[in-house]
């Protein structure tokens, strides 16, 4: 698996949460057909995944808190859709 950090593709949708929000930093990435939005405030860190066409796969989910959570330690909570097409990943700071 591959993660493609795309967030200057996305420029609009960063500012727009950067203004409208809480958010200090955000970044987009691709993951082959799940789009994946990480947003770090100062208290927390949310990451979305999401997918039109197909489930999101466990070993997807597993990649990414691998790949994003790795400076933050503590339980993380996990809540998706009944699809599965879109899953939503929070950690507390």
């Amino acid at each position: 698996m591959h993660l493609i950090d795309i967030t200057n593709n996305y420029s609009q949708l960063v500012q727009n949460q950067l203004n409208s929000t809480a958010a200090n930093f955000v970044k987009v990435y691709s993951l082959g057909d799940t789009a994946v939005i990480y947003i770090e405030t100062k208290d927390d860190v949310e990451i979305s995944l999401e997918n039109h066409n197909r489930k999101i796969r466990e070993d997807e989910i597993e990649f990414i808190i691998k790949r994003l959570l790795t400076d933050f330690d503590g339980p993380y909570n996990i809540v998706m859709d009944k699809t599965r097409e879109q899953v939503n990943i929070s950690i507390n700071k």
